[in-house]
């Protein structure tokens, strides 16, 4: 199955990086550190998913969920839309993140907000010429 340009659409994809350590910081923006055992240890506020500037790319992307011809995950695997493509050199992983309905938005500090993301992978399918990546809608906050 090869891609038909008139069906490609944007879409844009995070890979993940690393996980992100914020830290609790004092009204100067120096980190507080507390003395444990005569050593000071950074106080950890958070942590969370890092993940790669997002790249754009064309490709079919489903309407939605559907037919028995388009359960090549089977029928246990919960996803929502499908992405479809020839290019199989795209380093999608089921720890990416995808936009499609919305732009990625950015945190103060330049990281990707991984909350913008519209969808998360779920399952990839590869074949000689063609890779399909399930995807699952993400809630988002108002």
């Amino acid at each position: 199955m090869r891609d038909c340009k008139k069906n490609q659409q944007k879409i844009y994809y995070a890979t993940y990086s690393e996980q992100i350590i914020e830290y609790y910081r004092d009204t100067d923006g120096n980190i507080i550190y507390d003395e444990i055992d005569g050593e000071q240890i950074p106080r950890i506020k958070c942590e969370r998913a890092g993940y790669n500037n997002p790249v754009s790319f064309y490709a079919n992307i489903s309407a939605g969920k559907g037919t028995a011809q388009e359960e090549v995950f089977g029928v246990s695997l919960d996803y929502t839309k499908t992405i479809s493509t020839s290019d199989m050199d795209l380093p999608i992983s089921e720890t990416s993140l995808i936009w499609f309905e919305t732009e990625p938005t950015y945190n103060a500090d330049g990281t990707v907000n991984e909350t913008s993301a519209d969808y998360s992978v779920v399952g990839i399918a590869k074949s000689l010429n063609n890779v399909v990546y399930a995807l699952k809608k993400r809630a988002k906050e108002n």
